[in-house]
């Protein structure tokens, strides 16, 4: 009995000791699972080195052509059209006679103001040699003081008559040149709203003529840009170091060049824009007031300034931003002043360095201060390579490939081992 009741104690602590093995070992399973899964994955990132690179500076504008000069004719008198003497679309030249009113009725009105004018100038020759013979006669006491004076006034008022009857002679003459509608200036007439017998009455439209050669390209410059012209030098008074083209409205270059005709004196309030505008040759009537087209603006002395791809800029409310990695392959956010976009390029005017390593690609898997892994060596232009130390690089770039020889070696050779 005794032997059964040692033999069970024996069995049931054998039982706990087996038991407790099993649990020390799962847990120490267990931890060294746990450790396995804990290394953090760096994120990877493309970078490209910032390098100055010599550029010529770009402004482009969406404008307007207007005409030099355009003019809306009118009709300064009353009556019915006798004859119109061309043909809406044709190119008039200056002093053109272009509608003719029926000039009769004017005619009439002119010898009627002459008539009057000769009656008043008669008048006026005999209140005149009354005035006179008053004045004799008032020298012998023959006549009184107050009859003198009335032929004064007498002679006055024919006086005053003539200047009027003048005037009204002159008024009749010039409604009677007025029949006659000329053209002030060269240019191009077009649409006509009268036929010929029509009443015109006066003030009413007649035609609109435009100058074609040269003409006006119209457009407004945000305040930002305006001042990168400013810094530029691209608003020079003389405007020697500026070309001015033109990108008609089916991407065709126009083939003559322009110049910089105007800039207005403030900003709009409303836009924050100012206004400008260049002048082109037009001998081809290519361009035509209201069309539409794009201004180029090339300063031709070219400059030098960092310029990175686009891809690397982030853009804010309040800033222009690009992720820099230092030295310590760590993140580093960098403010930027950006100039004019250059292709797929932008113009860096300050924030970056020549050689600073900028992400272009990876931007969403970072932010500042986190450690990354870069996937590719620096895009190389011939810029970057002036402004980059290349024999710094080729060296790690060695040493890696070595590294890798070095760990697969003995790897190798301990499966030969097992084999």
């Amino acid at each position: 009995m005794s032997g059964d009741v040692c033999m069970l104690k024996n069995r049931s602590l054998s039982f706990f000791v087996a038991t407790l093995a099993s649990v020390l070992m799962l847990n120490g399973c267990w931890k060294k699972k746990e450790t396995a899964v804990q290394p953090v994955q760096k994120p990877h990132v493309t970078v490209e080195r910032a390098a100055y690179k010599t550029y010529t500076e770009r402004f482009n504008f969406p404008a307007r052509v207007d005409a030099v000069n355009s003019v809306v004719l009118k009709a300064r008198v009353a009556g019915f059209l006798k004859d119109r003497l061309f043909e809406e679309g044709d190119i008039v030249k200056k002093g053109q006679m272009l509608f003719a009113l029926e000039r009769e009725p004017f005619e009439a009105k002119v010898a009627e103001a002459a008539a009057n004018l000769a009656k008043a100038e008669a008048d006026a020759k005999n209140a005149k040699l009354n005035y006179e013979r008053a004045l004799e006669l008032r020298k012998t006491g023959n006549i009184s003081q107050s009859t003198v004076d009335t032929r004064e006034a007498q002679n006055n008022v024919a006086k005053g008559a003539v200047l009027q009857a003048k005037a009204a002679l002159n008024l009749a003459k010039l409604d009677l040149s007025y029949t006659n509608v000329k053209a002030p200036f060269t240019g191009k007439i077009g649409l006509s709203d009268y036929s010929v017998g029509e009443y015109l009455p006066a003030n009413s439209t007649l035609a609109t003529i435009v100058s074609y050669d040269p003409m006006y390209v119209m457009f407004s410059v945000s305040e930002r840009e305006f001042l990168k012209m400013q810094s530029t030098g691209a608003l020079k008074a003389d405007g020697d170091d500026m070309a001015i083209s033109l990108v008609m409205g089916d991407s065709s270059v126009y083939r003559y060049s322009g110049r910089l005709d105007f800039t207005d004196v403030v900003v709009d309030n409303y836009t924050d824009t100012v206004k400008m505008r260049a002048e082109f040759p037009n001998p081809a009537k290519q361009l035509v007031a209201g069309q539409f087209v794009s201004v180029l603006m090339e300063y031709e002395s070219p400059v030098e300034k960092i310029v990175i791809s686009q891809a690397a800029l982030m853009s804010s409310a309040v800033s222009k931003n690009v992720y820099v990695v230092n030295a310590q392959n760590k993140v580093v956010n960098r403010i930027v002043t950006v100039g004019t976009e250059q292709g797929k390029n932008i113009v860096i005017l300050d924030g970056l360095e020549a050689g600073d390593r900028v992400i272009v690609n990876g931007l969403q898997k970072v932010r500042p201060g986190v450690e990354v892994v870069v996937d590719a060596p620096a895009v190389k232009t011939e810029a970057a390579q002036k402004a980059d130390k290349p024999a710094a690089e080729k060296p790690k770039a060695k040493k890696h490939v070595l590294r890798k020889r070095t760990q697969s070696k003995p790897a190798a050779s301990s499966a030969n081992a097992k084999k």
